[in-house]
């Protein structure tokens, strides 16, 4: 006996209004939680760069407690008249790389040796080329160091040996060099060397914590550890010209990849606003009658008319929204808004030098309270 049959009904797909529907439906869903995730990424981002820069200033203040001190903003060549020829290339060290020690990274630090420059070169009368001198410490310079680099910061890519011996890996932070100008006029050399306005064999000082061949005690920082920046973000840009800028080894004045362009590295300044762009063609306000007064009037007012607030590469910045984070020299660390006090250009009383250059001065007597930035 034959069992009854069944007709099987085709199954059935979904019409074409209804699959629209759907992707209609996981479209906006993926709208409304694409902000929320970046958001939540952005903000783990923004918490390591907060570690970075404590264990940073921690590394500071381990090393002041062992020397007495903190460490130099860069170490240069000698002033004249020490036996040093001003054809050579400044050592340019930076603090980063003295306070590697107290970083826990003494393999790096114990790589690298000091009489050369980081940027090859070696001091006067040693027997090599320039590229052997940079080859010397090419391992331990070309070594990325994670608690340099900020996690929102633009990668870099460092020359291939073959491009350049030496050696330049990324860093996403600078010292605060206060307020004076401490790169364009740069007078470890007699008068007039390299068409540079030296008045004589003196260096600019800076107001900051940071800067060339002088350490500042802690004593020295009369407005407080709580009120005085240790260091700022001072992250690449966006489409960045220069493949090399920033790197933790170096602190100098660099000639960009922009003709008349120039850039610094390791130390920041405070007279730029945060987060200003790259300015394309600023070594045209610096001319060999730019005399140097080392006070705010020598970098606002240039006899170009040229506003300082606009030199962004001289600024710090970075790819948090918003604004970029400081670390004070008392070990915190604090978000300051690009909108903070800048206060005013004019160089004539009533003076008003703004909340964010108060707090890059170390002995400039202001009295800063927490709810002005």
């Amino acid at each position: 006996m034959k069992s009854p049959s069944f007709r099987r009904s085709a199954p059935r797909g979904f019409t074409l209004i209804e699959l629209l529907v759907v992707i209609a439906i996981i479209a906006v869903l993926i709208a409304l939680l694409l902000p929320a995730v970046q958001s939540a990424r952005e903000a783990a981002r923004r918490a390591s760069c907060v570690n970075n820069m404590k264990q940073l200033t921690l590394a500071v203040m381990n090393y002041e407690s062992a020397n007495g001190s903190m460490p130099m903003g860069l170490i240069m060549n000698q002033d004249a008249n020490f036996s040093w020829s001003c054809g050579w290339t400044s050592f340019g060290y930076s603090s980063f790389a003295l306070i590697l020690p107290n970083m826990e990274l003494s393999t790096v630090y114990n790589s690298i040796n000091f009489f050369y420059a980081a940027g090859g070169h070696a001091a006067q009368g040693m027997p090599c080329t320039i590229q052997d001198c940079g080859a010397v410490n090419h391992t331990g310079l070309i070594t990325q160091i994670n608690s340099y680099i900020c996690p929102s910061d633009f990668p870099q890519t460092p020359y291939a040996f073959t491009v350049s011996t030496n050696a330049y890996a990324q860093c996403s932070y600078a010292g605060s060099a206060g307020t004076f100008d401490i790169w364009h006029w740069f007078c470890g050399c007699p008068p007039g060397v390299g068409g540079l306005s030296c008045q004589g064999s003196v260096q600019i000082a800076s107001d900051g914590v940071f800067y060339g061949n002088v350490p500042v005690r802690l004593q020295g920082i009369t407005d407080g550890t709580s009120n005085t920046m240790a260091y700022g973000e001072f992250s690449r840009y966006i489409n960045d010209p220069d493949q090399i800028f920033n790197t933790w080894s170096r602190c100098l004045w660099f000639g960009s990849a922009l003709a008349g362009t120039s850039r610094a590295e390791g130390n920041a300044s405070t007279v730029p606003r945060m987060n200003a762009p790259l300015l394309v063609g600023d070594e045209a306000a610096f001319t060999a009658s730019t005399s140097p007064t080392n006070e705010v009037n020598s970098w606002l007012f240039l006899q170009s008319g040229m506003d300082g607030r606009t030199f962004g590469q001289f600024g710090f910045r970075s790819q948090h929204p918003g604004g970029a984070n400081f670390s004070f020299c008392d070990g915190s660390v604090k978000f300051l808004k690009q909108t903070i006090d800048m206060g005013n250009p004019n160089y004539t009383a009533p003076i008003s030098i703004g909340v964010y250059r108060q707090l890059s001065t170390r002995k400039g007597g202001e009295v800063v309270s927490a709810d002005q930035y």
